[in-house]
């Protein structure tokens, strides 16, 4: 490999040197800069020699930096600046921003401007690494005279990420959105860990989970993490098509096999020839199209409908199901060699109300994205609607959440969602909050009525007597308005509405 160059800008030594040997093991010159307000200095050969110092007389044209890693909490260093700046002095050199946090506006700023990638910290040297072999492989490939590396757009991940690098092609050629999974659960990153590490294999991948916990973005993890992975994504959802289309689709056709067949189709199979093809809800398909699958993995080749000769593809299978696929196989719906060609690598994804300290994350997360998308000024949610969110079930899982808080982010009024934002409805009686009768006595000071304090209420009746005299007393006050009322009581305004009807079933 030809010498090539980074520059590493931040403030913490360890992270510098780690990264340092890292990148020198694989034989790439580093140089590394501590204070941000050098950081402009050396990138700009006519300014490092007098700026500098003796280390840096040396670069020439020859030696311009191929990437820049860059930490944006580095002392007196301004991203945005400097990402302009050096755009305008090295157009070609690309730069990679960290940081602590997932600041998604600043991220969705710097990509705007022209960044290779955002990655959060801890970040792994595995993600670096794999950012540098696009870098190259798109040099290599590039249609500039100068074999330079051209600029393209990035955009927020709509899939619950911040898009980070350039992305894979999908079978039209054009870049795919780049894939990072939101999580801090230990059991999720476990998974994500073990898929990165098969991700360069040639293994088939089986991933089970319910409906919504992302199982496509974990196969598009895969695929982005793989050899594979500036080769076509292809998707296909194996419930969505009836049978006769579903074949079609999976292994194409001749011009004139069936009615309507008015040219050549080149199958899912083919277009995802040296990629990654992730079949989703793989249990859905019909039974004897499971035979002609297997077929296909077993001799990696495919016979298109009406064809004469089979045709070659090397592809990498990646499935998904909802389902319990050992049910399927036992109910004679799957069939086992199936399962065991599919079933190399398994990964299981863990429903979201077992990984409850995503909910937080994820919730922050969304709020942040369409916010932006949608041009709205919403930062963060009231802690009576988190609480009130916390208790669903989420049958649906991420998915679930992600429209939930979209449709939220849209309904509030102000810089905070409010319970009533959620517009949650099918909220189980069971989990409706009970007001909490430490917080009543700030709300019965400011009820002349009652002219009670918390003690001499508890003398006279039970807790649920206290609590309808409670209520009763605040609307008093707020003149009926409930969401005024249930502000008050911190509790959600469904909450109130269903005490209340259980007031008057009891009368």
């Amino acid at each position: 490999m030809a010498e090539q160059r980074v520059l590493i800008i931040g403030n913490n030594f360890r992270e510098r040197m780690e990264m340092t040997r890292s990148l020198e093991d694989i034989g790439y010159k580093v140089d590394s800069i501590q204070d941000g307000s050098n950081a402009i200095s050396s990138i700009d050969n006519n300014k490092a020699a007098n700026k500098l110092g003796s280390d840096i007389n040396n670069i020439g044209k020859d030696k311009d930096y191929l990437l820049i890693i860059a930490d944006i909490d580095t002392p007196a260093f301004s991203p945005l600046n400097f990402l302009k700046k050096s755009k305008d002095i090295k157009p070609f050199t690309e730069i990679i921003f960290i940081s602590e946090r997932p600041l998604v506006e600043e991220a969705v700023t710097l990509m705007k401007h022209g960044a290779f990638d955002f990655f959060i910290k801890p970040i792994s040297f595995e993600q670096v690494e794999l950012s540098l072999k696009r870098l190259l492989s798109k040099r290599k490939t590039s249609q500039h005279k100068n074999d330079n590396i051209g600029n393209q757009d990035n955009e927020l991940n709509r899939d619950g990420g911040v898009k980070g690098d350039r992305g894979t092609k999908n079978s039209n050629n054009k870049p795919s959105a780049s894939v990072e999974i939101i999580t801090a659960d230990r059991g999720m990153q476990r998974l994500l860990n073990m898929a990165k590490r098969v991700a360069d294999s040639t293994a088939s991948v089986l991933i089970q989970g319910e409906s919504g916990t992302g199982k496509e973005l974990v196969a598009r993890f895969i695929h982005q993490n793989s050899k594979r992975s500036n080769m076509p994504f292809v998707a296909l959802n194996c419930a969505a098509l009836p049978e006769n289309l579903l074949e079609s689709e999976l292994f194409g056709h001749e011009k004139g096999a069936f009615t309507g067949a008015i040219t050549r189709k080149e199958g899912k199979f083919e277009l995802a020839n040296n990629g990654t093809l992730f079949l989703d809800e793989i249990t859905e398909m019909q039974y004897h199209l499971q035979a002609k699958l297997l077929r296909v993995v077993q001799e990696k080749t495919v016979d298109r409908l009406g064809g004469r000769e089979p045709v070659e593809v090397d592809v990498r299978i990646v499935a998904s199901t909802n389902r319990d696929i050992k049910e399927s196989i036992q109910n004679g719906e799957f069939r086992e060699d199936l399962y065991h060609r599919l079933n190399t690598i398994p990964l299981t994804i863990p429903p979201l109300r077992q990984r409850t300290g995503d909910l937080k994350l994820l919730c922050d997360y969304f709020i942040k994205k369409y916010s932006i998308i949608d041009a709205r000024d919403v930062k963060g949610m009231t802690p009576e609607a988190y609480r009130l969110l916390s208790l669903q079930k989420f049958t649906g899982n991420v998915r679930e959440l992600q429209n939930m808080i979209h449709r939220a982010v849209l309904l509030a009024e102000g810089e905070l969602i409010e319970p009533q934002d959620l517009l949650m409805e099918d909220m189980p009686d069971d989990n409706i909050e009970d007001i909490n009768i430490n917080d009543l006595n700030e709300t019965l000071q400011d009820i002349p009525k009652h002219g009670k304090n918390i003690e001499e209420l508890l003398e006279s009746g039970s807790l649920r007597d206290i609590e309808e005299k409670v209520i009763y007393s605040t609307l008093d006050r707020t003149d009926g308005n409930r969401t005024h009322a249930a502000k008050l009581l911190g509790i959600s305004v469904r909450t109130l509405r269903n005490k209340l009807n259980e007031y008057k079933e009891k009368k």
